[in-house]
């Protein structure tokens, strides 16, 4: 299993978090007791299958949100959105949501800390970064985890970090009443600058995996676009899956993850399905056997292999569990057919987002300009274009 050291990295803030903590204050950066750094999430392929116990293969990117912590006298967190330029004064303790999003996610952290009778110290909390929002590498669960890092080492608790992912998870499943699984904060909290790694979301074993692919790089390309038809569409997934788990068990008692059954199992019980859970379940099967092939075809530094995978990806989930939506499968489709991309597929919760696409580094400028072009003819619609390294997950500065 990976480590979890607590290691510092050397990284420099943001110049513009550099600057809003010396108009704040007077002091450089340096002054503040604590430094963190929470990165963004990719996942090369397992999509949509963590909360079935399945298979997935996260990364953290070079793109994070930076926090910067003070102690105050007073109980009350101070806590100021720089990229969104707002700031709001928290009392301590913490009574419950606020209404405001980006402040529920960091209260959500600190009722998980005061539910284990934690007592939480006044605090003036300063964060921002270069992780692009809404662009599906999961800002979100950067905030949870930064907030999660940041408090464990305040508070001296010492918990691990898969410790604290179940943490953040808890703080979205039960005071944000969000029903994700622990993919995106384990990622962001675990990852690693060599490789992704390879997370069995039923056990949260997981390990390194050598990335193999050293002349081709990872492009997200943001749609820019987010479809009203995507309310409430994960939580219907989620609920589709469960139905899918009860109706396996009946029959396969010992199947305790819909991602442990297997294509013959739900073949057999598929008279007791409804078209929609069957198609739901199927995908999540042959996913979770995609993210083990892939591993495989990572590490032996196979592009081909590992670019049939992610397309076949992408057409579950169009397919099968259908989050995808007109302008990712445009772009999905638009991007293979190029040279030198090895493969393309959506990625994150769906309808809207990015699509996650392996290009031979030296074609990098060329694709974009291809699909920029061809998906500003098709939609009227800029893309957006993030090439992204892999990098170490959370950590202090």
């Amino acid at each position: 299993m990976c480590s979890t050291r607590w290691t510092k990295v050397k990284v420099e803030l943001p110049p513009h978090l550099r600057t809003y903590l010396k108009n704040l204050t007077g002091e450089q950066a340096d002054r503040w007791t604590h430094l963190v750094r929470s990165p963004g999430r990719i996942n090369l392929i397992g999509e949509h299958i963590d909360y079935t116990g399945g298979l997935v293969m996260p990364a953290s990117i070079d793109k994070a949100i930076y926090f910067a912590a003070r102690p105050l006298d007073t109980p009350e967190w101070r806590l100021h959105a720089v990229d969104l330029d707002q700031t709001t004064v928290l009392p301590l303790p913490i009574a419950g949501r606020t209404g405001r999003q980006w402040v529920d996610y960091l209260a959500g952290i600190g009722v998980q800390f005061q539910d284990q009778g934690q007592f939480l110290p006044g605090l003036e909390i300063v964060f921002g970064g270069d992780l692009p929002n809404g662009a599906g590498v999961s800002s979100s669960a950067a905030l949870e985890g930064g907030m999660a890092f940041l408090l464990n080492i305040l508070l001296g608790t010492q918990l691990s970090r898969p410790e604290l992912a179940q943490l953040c998870k808890r703080s979205s499943n039960t005071f944000l009443q969000i029903p994700s699984g622990i993919m995106d904060q384990f990622a962001s909290l675990n990852g690693l600058a060599t490789g992704p790694i390879v997370l069995n979301c039923a056990t949260l074993a997981f390990e390194p995996v050598k990335n193999g692919l050293n002349t081709y790089s990872f492009l997200l390309v943001n749609s820019m676009v987010t479809h009203d038809n995507s309310d409430g569409a994960y939580a219907r997934r989620v609920t589709e899956c469960e139905q899918a788990l009860e109706a396996v068990r009946n029959t396969y008692p010992s199947v305790t993850h819909l991602s442990a059954a297997t294509l013959g199992q739900l073949d057999a019980i598929k008279e007791s399905l409804s078209k929609v859970a069957f198609e739901r379940a199927r995908y999540v099967v042959a996913e979770n056997d995609r993210v083990r092939a892939a591993v495989t075809a990572l590490e032996a530094g196979s592009a081909v292999e590992f670019g049939r995978l992610l397309n076949a990806s992408h057409v579950g989930l169009r397919d099968e569990y259908e989050v995808s939506c007109p302008e990712l499968d445009f772009l999905q489709s638009q991007a293979i057919a190029l040279s030198g991309v090895a493969g393309a597929r959506m990625m994150g919760g769906g309808f809207g987002g990015c699509t996650l696409n392996l290009v031979y580094s030296d074609r990098l400028e060329d694709v974009q300009a291809v699909l920029e072009q061809r998906y500003r003819e098709k939609f009227h619609l800029d893309c957006t274009f993030y090439p992204v390294r892999l990098a170490a997950g959370t950590s202090l500065i």
